[in-house]
């Protein structure tokens, strides 16, 4: 969890314990009033969780298999392909593998 989330955690939790009202905790973090109490739901829900993203530590939607790396990797070693930049390698790559 990084310092960040920890402050936001720490304002949550005074609101929670009514020790600030939402308002100031809204203030304090920088969001609106609305926000805060959707927070303290999933705090009630979910935990010290809260405050970090939902998608922390899954893949990505975008990475690729380990097997189309590999034949990517040996395909763009040739020495052909040395000194080429990057989109023109995509569109060629992606015109290649379409024809397939």
């Amino acid at each position: 969890m990084t310092q960040a989330e920890r402050d936001r955690l720490v304002a949550l939790k005074k609101a929670k314990k009514k020790l600030i009202t939402q308002k100031q905790a809204a203030e304090e973090l920088g969001i609106t009033e609305r926000q805060v109490r959707r927070l303290l739901r999933e705090l009630k829900r979910r935990g010290d969780k809260v405050v970090a993203h939902r998608l922390r530590g899954l893949p990505s939607n975008r990475k690729i298999s380990a097997d189309t790396e590999k034949e990517a990797v040996a395909i763009l070693s040739r020495p052909v392909y040395r000194g080429l930049g990057r989109r023109w390698l995509q569109n060629t790559w992606a015109r290649n593998t379409a024809s397939r």
